[in-house]
């Protein structure tokens, strides 16, 4: 049962959480939660666009259940998923959803992973709102455009807010690494431009939960070249409410090439490394 917040920010937190796509999105998280946390024995593992990239039988379990549940809910909207849905719908809305983002974390019992499910206005793009759950920690992040972002903690809810980090030099950052050679030779050639300007690099192995943590200040930028709409269609969001600015490189959005999130104060520094460096190029 989750507790109130006891500080006066309690009224938004109920206002967030009486949102109805986001109450929803909370719901089918936690259900699909447990089905994951629920693993066989035998995972299933396949391969994908290369050896490294891996799916199990529970990114496919989870992903149909989080479809079935916004068929019965939400019947015309569209549904955009990691591991094949792609729904047309007459809503305007979509359901960007990754049913297990850190796959490689839950293969190998790593507590980093988690269930991100966001929603987008099709016609702007727009988030609307996002839940990003990390079942083993018991810790469900959330938020809905224009009402803040929060973390409930083991059931205790807390307000989110970007780290206070007003050096580059002094940051704490978070990335991540593709599938292909030649994607990680291009990272790590990046990688070794930006350690000399940080605190130190954290590869968490889940783009969504980086992006979580850049909310909660425990990291205080986040850059990676490659990530796909259900990677961080929640986290994004979640960081973006928190206080965060995210961009892409050169003036351009968020996308595959690259996305940056970081707290305002090292945003900008953060983004001339990276384009110093053509980052969001192989």
């Amino acid at each position: 049962m989750t507790s109130q917040p006891s500080n006066a920010s309690s009224t938004s937190f109920d206002a967030l959480i009486r949102e109805p796509n986001l109450a929803l999105a909370m719901t089918i998280a936690t259900g699909a939660g447990r089905l994951l946390l629920d693993r066989p024995d035998d995972l299933e593992v396949q391969t994908k666009s290369t050896a490294t990239d891996v799916v199990t039988l529970m990114d496919q379990s989870a992903e149909a259940f989080i479809v079935n549940e916004l068929g019965i809910h939400r019947p015309n909207d569209a549904i955009l998923g990691e591991e094949g849905a792609n729904q047309a719908g007459s809503s305007g809305l979509q359901w960007v959803i990754d049913p297990l983002d850190g796959t490689v974390n839950y293969l190998h019992k790593v507590p980093l992973w988690c269930v991100s499910i966001g929603l987008i206005e099709e016609n702007t793009g727009q988030a609307l709102a996002g839940v990003v759950y990390v079942p083993v920690l018991d810790q469900m992040y959330i938020s809905s455009r224009g009402l803040g972002a929060w973390v409930i903690d083991r059931g205790t809810p807390r307000k989110l807010k970007v780290s206070d980090c007003t050096e580059l030099s002094q940051a704490l950052m978070g990335t991540g690494f593709g599938y292909s050679s030649t994607r990680r030779a291009s990272q790590a050639r990046v990688l070794q431009e930006v350690l000399p300007n940080v605190a130190d690099i954290r590869r968490l192995g889940s783009c969504a939960i980086d992006l979580c943590l850049v909310a909660d200040g425990v990291l205080d930028g986040y850059y990676e070249r490659g990530v796909n709409a259900w990677d961080h269609a929640a986290g994004e969001l979640i960081a973006r409410e928190a206080g965060a600015i995210s961009s892409g490189l050169f003036g351009n959005p968020i996308g595959n090439d690259m996305i940056v999130v970081a707290n305002p104060a090292i945003h900008r520094d953060l983004v001339a490394i990276l384009e110093a460096n053509q980052a969001d190029r192989d």
